[in-house]
């Protein structure tokens, strides 16, 4: 699973060049960075043989602070940036979620 979650990392990072809200610094970053936190750590989850818990769990809290990040920094007014960092994050915080407390791992 990921893959799945490398993909929502990678589309959290270029969402403000995709959707138009590159102009806002805070909005940018915050998408930027959370993504790339979030698709490195997912990109580790894949090529480690040992498959630890930690790594979702960064995922999840990447997830909620992508949720967050909005409210906080002041740029929930932009509608695009919002959404598009609080459907993510949510994404994230459900997989991670179902990775950390309900996924199987490998003996």
């Amino acid at each position: 699973m990921y893959w799945l979650t490398m993909i929502l990392g990678i589309a959290m990072a270029i969402a403000p060049y995709l959707l138009g809200y590159r102009d806002n610094t805070i909005a940018m970053w915050s998408s930027v960075l959370l993504g790339a936190v979030v698709a490195v750590v997912s990109i580790y989850e894949g090529m480690d043989a040992k498959h630890a818990k930690w790594e979702w769990w960064v995922v999840g809290i990447a997830g909620v602070v992508a949720v967050l990040a909005p409210f906080v920094f002041g740029f929930n007014t932009l509608t695009m940036a919002l959404w598009t960092l609080v459907v993510l994050g949510i994404l994230a915080v459900i997989l991670a979620g179902y990775e950390v407390f309900f996924a199987e791992q490998p003996v």
